[in-house]
Formats: structure tokens, sequence, C-alpha cells
């Protein structure tokens, strides 16, 4: 991950932008490691301000990937802390900029979860839901839209 992901142009800017970035030998740190329940590298743990699990991914992933995640653990970061106004736009910069990501079909169905918490409006959420079915229709997140 050194090598390539972080250095990565896309990777580095949303790191320095929005996380603070800690890397761990899990050896080194057995205490941290049980802690958090790692037991593959790399894994990418992101963290609030509280110590709580935003989001997470074990194994090695190329830095495209690694950048659509950063951005959806960015959009559930405020959905969590119920920043849904901030949190739509985030999962829609997802889908927008990594629409080939394993990780756009569960940014639309977050974006659409978001949008539904700020407008209460059951047509704002199947809108996006009903483009993650048509982009993405054998995607885990297209069944779990399927009302």
């Amino acid at each position: 991950m050194g090598s390539v992901t972080y250095p990565d142009l896309m990777v580095a800017s949303l790191l320095n932008a929005y996380f603070i970035p800690v890397q761990v030998n899990i050896k080194e740190v057995p205490k941290l490691a049980a802690k958090y329940m790692a037991i593959w590298t790399p894994n990418l743990i992101v963290l609030d301000g509280k110590e709580n699990i935003i989001y997470r991914a074990e194994g090695w992933l190329p830095p495209s990937e690694i950048a659509a995640m950063l951005l959806l653990a960015r959009g559930h970061y405020y959905l969590r802390h119920k920043k849904f106004r901030d949190a739509g736009p985030t999962f829609d910069e997802v889908f927008v900029k990594y629409p080939q990501s394993s990780f756009a079909p569960e940014a639309l169905y977050y974006k659409g979860v978001s949008r539904y918490l700020v407008s209460h409006s059951v047509s704002d959420l199947k809108e996006d839901w009903i483009m993650l079915q048509r982009f993405y229709p054998t995607s885990i997140w297209a069944v779990r839209s399927n009302i």
C-alpha cells in the first residue's frame, strides 16, 4: 500500500483533506489490533473522533477503489452523525467519480437514504434506488433496495 496506493494523487489528496491517517503494524501493537478486530492486512479502518468505527475495508484494493472507499466512508461519517445534507452529495460523488467501483452501488443506496432523511419524501429514496437497480442490478445493494 505504501508504494502504490498512498502515493496516488487522488488517495493522497483525500487522506490529507478529510482524514488523519495512521499506519499501524498489527504485530507490533497487538492490543490495538485486538480492539478493532484486525486479523488481516491491509485493514483500513475509518474512525470518528470518539474512535467509533465508521467504515472498514480489509484486503488490498487498487488506488481508485481506495479513493472511492474513502469518499464512501466520508459519506457514512456524515450519515452516522446525522449530517444528512452533507451525506447525500458525498455519496453522489462516489457514484459520479467512480461509477465502475465496487463501492458505487452502496453509495447510491445510502444517497437515497440520506435524501429521504432530509426530505422524508419516498420519491427521493425511490429515485436513487431505481437508478441503483438500473445500473447495478446484480449488486447486493440492488437487492436491499428492492421494495
